[in-house]
């Protein structure tokens, strides 16, 4: 489960940043992820759970922000949804490899006192 890790890599980012902002508690992440992420918003919730505990992080909230997966083609410059699977335009039906969104996978906010 890699989830474990990336929210591991979460802790040490918010914990640097509430450090720096002089932050003593973190009531909530959100953070921002790509529907191509391969990341599964249940793991993460599960992971940061019990990741967070003896942490600046115990007791303080992750959002999760879905973000889609959007193509722009370079024959017609369309943008349109994709998934992983199909990644035709509709418009002219060529194979587009321009991935504007859905890769995403970073912290966004964090509230605290």
């Amino acid at each position: 489960m890699h989830e474990v890790s990336i929210i591991e890599n979460v802790i040490k980012i918010v914990t640097d940043k509430a450090k720096e902002n002089k932050l003593t508690k973190v009531t909530k992440v959100s953070l921002k992820i790509g529907e191509l992420s391969g990341v599964t918003s249940e793991c993460l919730n599960f992971a940061f759970k019990i990741c967070i505990i003896d942490t600046v992080l115990e007791g303080s909230t992750l959002e999760i922000a879905k973000v889609s997966a959007v193509a722009e083609c370079f024959e017609c410059k369309q943008e349109f949804p994709i998934d992983h699977f199909n990644k035709l335009c509709p418009c002219c039906n060529k194979f587009c490899s321009s991935i504007i969104h859905g890769y995403e996978l970073y912290v966004n906010t964090i509230e605290g006192d």
